[in-house]
């Protein structure tokens, strides 16, 4: 087990990105520390270009901060901090931009919960594989249910959204991403707030009327999962932040972001690569550890070379099940040659951010 690495600076709360160095952000990069059931139990494999980065570190901050919601994953905390986008405002929901839909309020995912040993499990929705023309006759199914309630049923294929239409009724709910709830016991991650009870009885009308649904029976005959739950991943914010519609717009249609994906963000790029966070969410350690493996050629190589857009140096966000690890790293060779650290003490998860809900 690592020590808590010693900052090279007094920590500081997160400040939106300026121009300067590059960052690079790796999602599901941090492991659990020992004793938490929560992502890979073992410290990551440290290549050799990140040994050599290691010396020139010259800061090095942790979150996450005092909100946005607990039971994130450190990743969209960070970029949830970064984007400028309001503690009740869902990045997810940005996509409401990229698919032209003015006026919707809440952000939908079509889903499969499948039974675990004692409670619901979620999905990954990207083995739905729900085509466009059945995901729009689901809809047209369940819409009347929603309109019933004061609220407008929106589909664009796999992506859904909500709009309230009863000013008198706009829904009062507290949700949290899908990304972070997928293969765990949905009960710890529902929705809360006053409106927890209304939202919980339309999915139950939703389930039921999808229950022998044409297009779940197709699927069951052709041995794929049927969609029987709906995800709400958050409000969509009023006034969309550029930064926040570039990675909407990158977004793929199952809500995924390819990897090497890169936005500007305050005038410096941002690249974001989720190949250890989708091994994570395999549950598969050994794909997680070539994964790291693959980041020190992929990434840490090139930062260490100075080649573009790593020629200023390079902010390094590594993220984990609910904190994440900046490493700020000087643009020459030469800076810090004295310092001697264990890579391996910046690659566990923050103390205090270790579990974060039930399997």
């Amino acid at each position: 087990m690592h020590a808590e690495p010693a900052p090279v600076r007094p920590p500081r709360a997160p400040a939106r990105l300026m121009s300067g160095p590059a960052t690079l952000l790796l999602p599901g990069a941090l492991a659990a520390r020992t004793g938490s059931e929560a992502g890979p139990p073992s410290t990551p494999p440290v290549g050799p270009a990140l040994a050599r980065l290691v010396r020139r570190i010259v800061a090095c901050e942790h979150g996450p901060p005092d909100g946005p919601p607990p039971f994130e994953p450190g990743h969209v905390r960070w970029l949830h901090a970064h984007l400028g986008l309001a503690r009740d405002d869902a990045i997810a929901a940005c996509t409401a931009q990229a698919d032209r839909v003015a006026g919707a309020h809440w952000r939908l995912d079509p889903v499969h919960l499948h039974l675990g040993r004692d409670h619901l499990v979620l999905t990954d929705p990207a083995r739905l594989e729900l085509a466009a023309a059945d995901a729009l006759e689901l809809a047209a199914a369940v819409a009347p249910l929603f309109a019933d309630d004061g609220l407008a049923l929106i589909a664009t294929g796999p992506r859904w959204y909500l709009r309230e239409t009863d000013p008198s009724r706009p829904l009062g709910l507290r949700t949290r991403s899908l990304i972070g709830a997928l293969g765990r016991n949905v009960s710890a991650w529902m929705p809360t707030g006053e409106d927890a009870r209304r939202w919980r009885r339309l999915l139950n009308e939703v389930q039921m009327t999808w229950f022998e649904h044409p297009v779940n029976l197709r699927r069951e005959a052709t041995d794929r999962p049927p969609v029987n739950g709906l995800w709400i991943d958050g409000r969509v914010p009023p006034v969309i932040p550029a930064a926040a519609g570039a990675l909407a717009r990158a977004l793929d249609r199952d809500g995924r972001l390819p990897g090497g994906t890169r936005i500007e963000l305050d005038g410096a790029p941002l690249v974001l690569d989720t190949t250890l966070l989708d091994a994570r969410l395999e549950g598969d350690p050994r794909r997680w550890s070539d994964a790291w493996r693959a980041a020190d050629a992929a990434w840490f190589a090139p930062i260490g070379a100075g080649t573009r857009p790593w020629d200023a140096g390079a902010r390094i966000v590594l993220a984990g099940e609910l904190g994440w690890r900046t490493l700020r790293v000087a643009p020459r060779a030469d800076w810090r040659f004295w310092r001697r650290a264990d890579p391996g003490a910046w690659l566990t998860e923050p103390l205090g951010t270790a579990g974060i809900g039930p399997r």
